[in-house]
C-alpha cells in the first residue's frame, strides 16, 4: 500500500490488478448505488462482500443489509399497524357515541361496567368475541 499524500482523511491509495470487465462492470454500476466514484464503490463492495465471509465463520453476524432491510419491515408494519388502529378508534368513538346517545346510563352505571370490564380483559387477555360478551351479559 502506498500512503495518497493529498489524502488528509485517513484513506490509502492501494494498487489492484483486476480484469478490464471488473472495471467496466463497477463503472457502470457505481452510480446506479449512489457512490460518487468507481473507488467508493469498489470500497462498499469489499465491506459488503467481507461481511459476507465473516458471516459464513461468525453465525451471529448479520449483514448491514439484512438488518436493514429487518427495519424497513418493521417500520412498514408499525405504519399499517398504527393506521389500522386509527380506523378501529374512530370506529369504536361513533359507537360508543350511538350507544351513549340511545341508552339512559347514570355515571355510576358507566363506572362500574368499566370496572367489570377490565377483569373480563384482563382474565381473557383481550381476546373478546361478541357470543362471550351475550354470555356474560346473560348471566
Amino acid at each position: 500500500m502506498e500512503n495518497d499524500k493529498s489524502a488528509g482523511n485517513g484513506k490509502k491509495r492501494f494498487s489492484i490488478y483486476i480484469s478490464e470487465a471488473t472495471i467496466d462492470m463497477a463503472k457502470k454500476w457505481h452510480e446506479a448505488d449512489n457512490c460518487g466514484s468507481v473507488s467508493e464503490y469498489v470500497r462498499r463492495a469489499i465491506e459488503f462482500y467481507s461481511g459476507y465471509v465473516a458471516s459464513e465463520h461468525n453465525p451471529s453476524y448479520l449483514p448491514r443489509i439484512v438488518i436493514s432491510t429487518l427495519k424497513n419491515i418493521i417500520r412498514d408494519s408499525e405504519n399499517r399497524q398504527c393506521a389500522q388502529l386509527y380506523r378501529v378508534a374512530v370506529e369504536l368513538a361513533v359507537l360508543m357515541n350511538v350507544i351513549a346517545a340511545s341508552n339512559g346510563f347514570s355515571g355510576e352505571d358507566v363506572r362500574k361496567l368499566r370496572e367489570s370490564c377490565e377483569e373480563q380483559v384482563k382474565r381473557i387477555n383481550g381476546t373478546i368475541r361478541l357470543d362471550d360478551a351475550v354470555r356474560w351479559q346473560n348471566s
